[in-house]
């Protein structure tokens, strides 16, 4: 059941308003919590296996967070590193089963983001930054809590119990989250999904024969479909926490705005980037020379970041221009050149994407490596003209839908953002209005016409997550 599947949406999300609402304010974060187990037991009904290992890991950081505290300080900095080493081997465990095992072992939803908040309680409670909630229930919830599972936002320990203290009902934040509800989901059926059985219907017909142009616009559509899949299930995150009046932060940059390689990927997951930083980098270039730590800040961001997707080390190679342009990055000048002016950041915004997508694709197959014979067989080939891409998509009516639909929001975006900078507040009314009212036609027209072609897309999680 996942979020832009038809259980949760008409069922699971109008049932659970009444259920945490009618509880009174200092219960409500438990109310939340057995709504995210149960999402979460629903979510892994198939996978008993899954679920399994998900449990034991919960529970496992829910006995280390209510024992005893040592006395001594070598006690409890033991304490800390076994309550950070056990989840990071049983996320790596499952990344390795599932990379090279023979399909005996299905990957749980949101493991990923499971392990991450347990490391997150931990630190943050050896450095006295967060208590043990009185109710274990509470520290489960956090753990569980499904909105940010399938893709984010990382939600540290602080930054949860913080916002879900005085969890209730407000009208304007309730309005918020419909809308980036209804924007995450477009995004999500409208736009990713489509993108996504374009690419395996063309990786299907061709196969290692793959012309030079069908090749050229599966690496677009697999940077397309990627933004659109994170940045949309990053919508809903957020949507569902507002309509339950929690605000979580933004989680992503603009796509044109000071777009970069380096930021393809955790530019996309601001909250992942500071995530990592807080609890990796920084602990580690403390004691280094402001030279020396920027370096391995790089380096070590590198490398977390781009196994935090696939554990594989051949997705190091594809994503080498973020390593460059992260380097880049460092030299003033160089930043200043690149992003100066329009006509700049243009050219270097397409250059961006195109390094990126070996990167975005690879996250897509089984065998990374595939890439590099698709590249090399691609060149091979002999021409094709355009219009064979046709015959190569089982129904491209959706694709030539978006294609049309695309090229009108971004005008129509940066028209609403020049007006709000040039009438200030006067306007806002209107421009809210019209973009509520389109957002609810294209999310009708996505329930109802794109829905129903893509089901494998919505009820399935995303990549590795």
């Amino acid at each position: 059941m996942q979020l832009v599947g038809h259980a949760f949406l008409f069922l699971f999300l109008p049932i659970s308003f009444p259920l945490v609402f009618f509880l009174p304010v200092a219960h409500r974060r438990i109310g939340l919590s057995f709504l995210s187990i149960i999402w979460y037991v629903l979510a892994n009904a198939n996978n008993l296996t899954g679920l399994a290992h998900v449990a034991v890991l919960v529970f496992f950081s829910v006995i280390m967070a209510y024992l005893p505290t040592p006395r001594s300080v070598r006690g409890a900095k033991l304490r800390t590193g076994v309550w950070i080493a056990v989840p990071l081997l049983s996320l790596l465990a499952a990344r390795l089963a599932l990379e090279y095992g023979n399909g005996t072992y299905t990957y749980p939803t949101g493991l990923l983001f499971i392990v991450f908040s347990s490391v997150s309680f931990a630190v943050d409670y050896a450095r006295g930054d967060t208590l043990c909630p009185r109710n274990p229930l509470e520290l489960i919830g956090y753990l569980l809590f499904f909105p940010v599972l399938t893709v984010g936002p990382v939600l540290r320990s602080k930054q949860y119990f913080d916002r879900t203290e005085q969890i209730g009902f407000d009208p304007e934040a309730f309005c918020f989250g419909v809308r980036r509800y209804m924007l995450g989901y477009i995004k999500r059926l409208a736009v990713a999904a489509v993108l996504m059985r374009a690419i395996t219907e063309l990786m299907l017909y061709a196969k290692q024969d793959m012309p030079l142009i069908s090749f050229l616009i599966v690496l677009l559509f697999s940077f397309v479909s990627f933004y659109f899949a994170v940045s949309g299930t990053a919508d809903l995150a957020v949507g569902i926490c507002a309509m339950y009046g929690i605000l979580l932060p933004r989680d992503r940059n603009h796509l044109i705005r000071g777009f970069t390689p380096d930021r393809a990927i955790y530019g996309l997951m601001l909250s992942m980037q500071n995530y990592f930083l807080d609890y990796l980098v920084r602990p580690i270039c403390h004691r280094m020379s402001k030279k020396r730590g920027h370096v391995c800040a790089v380096f070590l961001l590198f490398f977390a970041t781009t196994l935090a997707w696939r554990t594989r080390p051949e997705m190091l190679l594809f994503a080498l221009p973020m390593l460059i342009c992260s380097f880049l990055g460092l030299l003033p000048r160089v930043r200043r050149f690149l992003l100066s002016g329009t006509p700049r950041r243009a050219i270097f915004v397409s250059l961006s994407v195109l390094l990126c997508t070996p990167f975005t694709l690879a996250l897509t197959l089984q065998e990374p490596l595939s890439v590099l014979e698709l590249t090399v067989s691609a060149f091979r080939v002999g021409e094709y003209p355009f219009y064979a891409l046709f015959g190569m998509i089982r129904d491209t009516r959706y694709l030539i839908l978006l294609g049309l639909a695309l090229p009108l929001l971004l005008p129509y975006a940066y028209f609403c953002r020049w007006l709000r900078r040039r009438n200030g507040g006067r306007l806002k009314g209107i421009l809210l209005a019209c973009e509520t009212v389109l957002l609810f036609v294209g999310f009708i027209a996505t329930l109802i016409y794109f829905a129903p072609q893509f089901p494998q897309y919505a009820a399935s999680g995303l990549y590795y997550m």
